[in-house]
């Protein structure tokens, strides 16, 4: 069986050090069960053609379009000021940081040569038996996106293939309107195997459609200690505090962390996915405190073995902390996901938000308690993996009816635009408003377009899927614009039928007078 694995893995806009490490993780478990697989080099919906070692200059480019383009965006240019600036401030930092990530993921990952996205996962064909997407928060709802259809194996070359979700979170944002949670159980109604991360997710779709919801470990808890040793740096700095923080100002987990600190004569080993220069610990505070922006993936996991005691208020941190058994205390996040861990393993007492006294009281461990819980729950996910991939028998499904209820719109204009981001009232056009031309029985229109030196020859038609552009091509196939060399187009004449498309993410197809 030929396995591919979707998850967000190589492209987290903060680098963030448990995204390719849960990738890694289930990649390796599936290889020591047997099942070789192929990571799935995919960027996200969101990614935007972000500049994963230079976001200073993504962001300064982005600014100068948007002070172009969008000047009123007051809140908006705010942000990319803001953005900018805190990554100019740690451009090398940032630099040696994602080249440490790219050699963790070059030396360790067996991944697809080629990079997708939703639009290109729709015309191209992938050689896989069997989509499983991993873990994390994939199924958020993303602001001005939505959500990510290759993260739900939605896309069409996945078609009538075995598709398994395996510990799907669905983060903070999530389906807030009728239309959104149709679309959210549209997905999963199509995947065979149904594994989540947090019980709150699993009560979510059993109570709300027909499908069956296991809750699984993280791909990380997976391995135990000696696995992970096998990729950890040990780090020069003894007796310290391990202070990792994650998405939030995380102050109450800071401020608490200064305070145990002082209190055991420790130094604080800063670490953050933020892009910060110095750090939140405080410059006046008396506490002993290194901060580390540029560190990859070994010395992370080596910070956290080593440490004395750990300060998080992450998921994976948490994570990590079982693993190498560390005494560790849990501050505020947002969400869900922590509280679930927590609570699987009986560890409510290490979240020291609303009970401060766990700091001042200390208490151990009791991590036999904690690995009896932990082996009965991997053996739980890992029953669950094995017999969704000895599912053979996969239901043939004609997916045509819901690409056909698509609308989009339909734009004829009289000269190439010279940007595909031109505005369409900049170019001689006409627009069909949005509406069901999927089907092929709308007709294409006659040619309105006059000229005194030319007659009309034929249309030619370009599509936009998600956000990338391609043509029609003689063989009926989509083909990137980008990638577009000598392939000949398909030649319309007035009354052709405008084909259907066999995709999904139609968002308006050009027709180009000839």
């Amino acid at each position: 069986m030929k396995i591919g694995i979707i998850s967000i893995n190589m492209y987290s806009k903060f680098l963030n050090f448990e995204c390719p490490l849960h990738t890694f993780a289930f990649q390796q478990f599936l290889l020591k069960k047997g099942y070789k697989s192929t990571v799935i080099n995919y960027q996200p919906i969101y990614f935007n053609g972000f500049d994963m070692e230079h976001p200073y200059t993504y962001y300064k480019n982005c600014l100068k379009k948007l002070k172009k383009d969008n000047p009123l965006k007051v809140n908006k240019i705010k942000d990319y000021e803001q953005k900018k600036n805190d990554f100019k401030k740690i451009y090398k930092e940032r630099e040696i940081r994602y080249n440490k990530f790219q050699d963790f993921i070059n030396n360790n990952y067996l991944k697809t040569e080629k990079c997708y996205n939703s639009a290109s996962l729709e015309v191209e064909s992938l050689d896989f038996d069997c989509y499983i997407c991993v873990t994390d928060v994939i199924w958020k709802n993303e602001p001005h996106e939505g959500f990510d259809r290759g993260f739900f194996l939605g896309s069409s070359c996945m078609e009538n293939k075995l598709k398994i979700s395996y510990s799907a979170s669905r983060g903070v944002n999530f389906a807030k309107t009728e239309e959104e949670q149709k679309e959210f159980f549209k997905y999963i109604n199509d995947i065979d195997c149904i594994s989540v991360r947090e019980e709150s997710l699993k009560r979510y779709i059993e109570e709300n459609s027909n499908k069956k919801a296991n809750v699984v470990l993280d791909p990380v808890l997976l391995h135990n200690e000696d696995f992970w040793n096998k990729y950890i740096k040990k780090p020069k700095e003894k007796e310290y505090l391990f202070l990792y923080y994650v998405v939030e100002k995380a102050t109450d987990t800071i401020e608490e962390a200064i305070k145990f600190a002082e209190n055991n004569n420790l130094t604080i080993i800063e670490v953050t996915d933020r892009p910060l220069k110095y750090g939140r610990v405080p410059k006046n505070s008396k506490v002993k405190h290194k901060y580390l922006y540029d560190i990859g993936l070994e010395e992370w996991l080596g910070y956290i073995k080593y440490a004395n005691y750990i300060f998080t208020n992450s998921f994976h941190g948490c994570c990590f902390s079982i693993i190498f058994k560390k005494n560790f205390f849990v501050g505020k996040r947002n969400g869900d996901k922590v509280t679930h861990l927590l609570e699987m393993f009986n560890l409510q007492n290490r979240y020291f938000n609303n009970n401060l006294e766990v700091l001042s009281s200390n208490p151990s461990i009791d991590y036999d308690n904690v690995y009896k819980i932990l082996d009965e729950k991997k053996s739980i996910s890992e029953n669950f993996i094995i017999d969704a991939l000895n599912k053979k028998v996969i239901k043939e499904k004609d997916y045509s009816k819901d690409k056909k209820k698509q609308k989009y719109k339909m734009i004829y204009i009289n000269k190439k635009r010279s940007s595909l981001n031109d505005k369409v009232n900049n170019i001689e056009s006409y627009e069909i408003e949005e509406k069901q031309l999927n089907n092929g029985e709308n007709y294409f229109l006659p040619n309105m377009f006059k000229s005194n030196k030319y007659i009309f020859s034929h249309w030619i038609v370009y599509i936009l899927i998600d956000k990338d552009w391609f043509y029609y091509t003689k063989d009926r196939k989509l083909i990137n614009i980008k990638e577009y060399n000598k392939e000949e187009l398909y030649e319309f004449s007035r009354n052709d039928l405008i084909p259907y498309f066999n995709v999904n993410g139609i968002k308006e197809v050009v027709a180009e007078v000839i």
